[in-house]
Parts: C-alpha cells; structure tokens; sequence
C-alpha cells in the first residue's frame, strides 16, 4: 500500500512539473518601422525535432521594434526548441536565413517567471494585482540580419535571445506569383519603393543603412529613477516604461519601488509614472541617452546612474537629467507628451 501511494504520488508530482513546461502562446515576426521585412517560410520545432507551427506569412512587417507583428493564427503550447526563418528584408533588397537552436532554458525560466497586472474583479472597490505570464512569441528582424526574441504580454516584454541570420539566394519566383515577371533586381527595386516609407528611401540613399544600430540598443546600464518633486511629498506610485531594445515592464507596486533599487537594462524609449495626483509620458531621444550614458560611464566606470525627474510648480512640466556620482548632465531632447490629473 505504502509503494503505491508513493507511486501516486511521484506520478502527480510528474504531471505537475509537466504542466509548468507547457504554455500557450501566438507567434509573430516584427521589424523597425522604417525597415520592413516579409516572411518567406519558417517554423518552429520541439525538443523531438517535430513541427509547432509555421511563421506567420502576414505580410509586411513594419510594426515597430518595440511592438509585436500581426497574428496570423500560428502558435503553440510546447516550449520551442529551434527556429528555422527565411525572410526578405526591402531595405537591404535581400533574403536572409536564420537556422538556430533557442536557449530553452531562458524561455522556460521567464515563461514560470510571469509578471503582475490588475485583475479583472474588484476587491473592496479595487483591482487586486494576479499573477500572470507571457502569451506571444516574437521573431524581430533588423538590418544586417539581426534576429532578436522577445516574449511579451500585457504590458511586459523580455528579451530571450539575439540570433545572426545570413544572406541568402531565393529565387523571386519561389517567394510569390510573378505576374508582371520582375528578375531578381527588378523585385528589389518595385518593392524598395512599395514598401520602404519615402523618408527612410531618402536617408538611406544619403546615409546608408545604420547597421549596429539595434545591437546598440542592446547595451545595458545599470539606472533607476528618481522622482524630486517640489514639495518632497509626492512618489512614483507606478511606472510603465519601454526600452529601445524592445524590453518592457509595468511596475505596479509601490512598495517595489520605493526601494529605488538599481535595474540593468536598455536605453529607456518612454516611460508612463503615475503619481500620487498626476501622471505624464516622457519619450527619450536615444541618440542623446546613448551619448549621456557612455560619457557618464566612462567618466564613472561602474557606477550607478538615477534619471532624475523633477516637476514644475503644478505639475505643468517636467525637467530630467541623468546623474552619476556628483555629475549631473541636463537632458534636452525628450519629449513630454502630457501631463493629466490634479
């Protein structure tokens, strides 16, 4: 009797843990604004080497590095394994081909991790903060065959991995109907005007392409922030803040931050912090963040930086500047897009 209860009970604990590796996700593939790609053919395997789903042929992919592209009904609950994606990218005029293992690890680690959002049912006249995980797996794309994984969901995104595709041949015709019989050249350039906005097709005659641009993006600092407020009363109850690296966190609890712990991340793109009466959304340049932050560390190797945000009188406005140690360096090229409540 005592074998079989422990036989039950070494089962269920088996099928518990089984469970914790399964999770439903969509998948779609994304790329910078200005720099669009289309999705030849790919698919995702299990750890058998069996087929998931398909990459989702949506189109255009222009949504942005800091957004999920379409969902094209592909998807999965089985942990993916490896990544095989060809995919066009117009501004380059090229195909590239990225064939890889995924690091399964990460991607389970930060599926179990989840993160926290409102619920749905009030409690005593509030939303109480439930625990939940990741639902959409994203394939982004950016020049030079940078390949970057993301899971988001709800106001979250992680970042799992960064591949490196190659450049490779594929034949216009095998990509989609020829009607009007363009060769190779002739597609590159009908579709570089079709799909390519005018502005990018002018910078990049005159520029080129600013290859590393999006693996600059992937430097981390190690920064928080910091709220000085006028009548040294006021806190940051809440922060939802993106990254140019295409990360994302919603910090919910007050508590979490008034510990004002240092983070290791990107490059911040915007952040939305509510405040005890009011709340604002600043975006930053990253040229000028890129600029302050290596000049800071450079000058302060290792040291911690606070953005430090100070507010007008009645909250009309906001100042920020980035401090490392005893040097403060204003910034002046962000951007607040509003400041609500009172």
């Amino acid at each position: 009797m005592k074998k079989i209860i422990i036989s039950t009970l070494l089962t269920l604990l088996f099928w518990a843990c089984k469970e914790k590796t399964k999770f439903s996700y969509s998948v779609t593939v994304s790329a910078p604004k200005d720099y669009p790609v289309e999705v030849h053919e790919g698919w995702l395997m299990d750890d058998q080497k069996k087929f998931i789903c398909a990459m989702p042929k949506a189109g255009v992919a222009n949504t942005g590095w800091l957004y999920d592209g379409k969902q094209a009904g592909q998807g999965g609950s089985k942990i993916p394994y490896h990544l095989n994606l060809t995919y066009v990218a117009y501004a380059e005029k090229k195909f590239y081909t990225v064939d890889a293992d995924l690091p399964v690890d990460k991607i389970l680690e930060e599926f179990n991790k989840g993160f926290d959002v409102e619920g749905d049912q009030k409690v005593e006249g509030k939303y109480p903060l439930v625990h939940d995980t990741y639902d959409t797996f994203t394939v982004g794309a950016a020049p030079g065959g940078v390949v970057v994984i993301w899971l988001s969901g709800n106001h979250n995104r992680v970042e799992i991995c960064r591949l490196q595709a190659k450049e490779v041949f594929v034949d216009v015709n095998d990509f989609y109907q020829n009607a009007d019989e363009e060769n190779q050249q002739q597609f590159f350039d009908s579709w570089f005007k079709i799909a390519v906005p005018e502005k990018a097709q002018e910078e990049i005659r005159e520029k080129g392409i600013p290859f590393g641009l999006w693996d600059n993006y992937r430097e981390r600092f190690k920064y928080r922030f910091v709220l000085q407020p006028y009548d040294e009363k006021d806190v940051i109850l809440t922060n939802d803040i993106r990254y140019y690296n295409g990360e994302q966190r919603f910090y919910l609890r007050p508590n979490e931050l008034a510990k004002g712990e240092y983070e290791l991340a990107s490059i911040p793109y915007s952040i939305e912090p509510m405040f005890t009466k009011y709340h604002t959304d600043v975006l930053f340049d990253d040229q000028e963040m890129l600029s302050v932050f290596k000049k800071l560390q450079s000058k302060h190797p290792n040291k911690p930086m606070d953005i430090i945000i100070i507010p007008t009188f009645m909250y009309t406005d906001f100042k920020l500047s980035v401090k490392c140690e005893d040097e403060i360096i204003p910034l002046t090229k962000y951007k607040v897009k509003g400041v609500w409540g009172g």
